[in-house]
């Protein structure tokens, strides 16, 4: 039973942050969207991303699971429940934009919602950052600093060129986080991600 406690917390982070990759690469190979006042001039178009925001919505999901079985057993349970709390938030907001800015690129309805430029996607950065506060407070320090570090980073994202790319780190320590988890020996009352102590 603890190996399972420990194991499907841990899968749900390693298959999040995979997820969380994925959307972020597939993004990057798309041709260039516009950025400042090409946007106004009509040189391009926003690169399309509303057909892979389910993408994203399982990765913030699963994310979330992962965070609240840490909320209920780790030792930084306020901080987990944070993480818990922005990462709904922000699969609620995508899922609004899914449906409201279906089909949409250009002049979507809700475009503070459209799929990972805005809100979507800061409020689970803002999760991984509550997260890495998490581990700082188990003592997972070198976790904890690669969690503030990728989302510190993550703020600088945008969707529509290459700086895409700067969205890997978060997805790449959900990974660590999982991998971890799942591998780390069962510690008395302790089988959740909140169980890493060395990182």
């Amino acid at each position: 039973m603890r190996s399972s406690l420990r194991i499907l917390p841990g899968a749900a982070a390693l298959l999040g942050g995979l997820a969380w990759v994925v959307h972020a690469l597939l993004l990057a190979v798309r041709p260039l969207g516009c950025v400042g006042g090409a946007c106004f001039a009509g040189v391009l178009r926003h690169r399309e991303s509303e057909d892979i925001a389910w993408l994203l919505l399982v990765a913030v999901l699963l994310l979330a699971a992962a965070a609240g079985v840490a909320a209920r057993s780790g030792r930084a349970r306020r901080r987990w429940t944070a993480s818990l709390l922005l990462l709904l938030a922000g699969a609620a907001l995508l899922v609004v934009g899914l449906f409201v800015n279906r089909g949409a690129s250009d002049g979507s309805p809700l475009w503070w919602l459209h799929d990972s430029d805005t809100l979507g996607r800061l409020l689970p950065v803002a999760g991984a950052f509550a997260a890495g506060l998490a581990l700082w407070g188990e003592a997972s320090r070198r976790l904890a600093l690669l969690f503030l570090g990728a989302a510190a980073v993550g703020l600088f994202v945008n969707v529509q060129d290459h700086r895409v790319l700067l969205d890997l780190p978060i997805g790449l320590a959900w990974v660590v986080l999982g991998v971890r988890t799942a591998l780390s020996p069962p510690q008395p009352g302790k089988a959740t991600p909140a169980s890493v102590r060395q990182a």
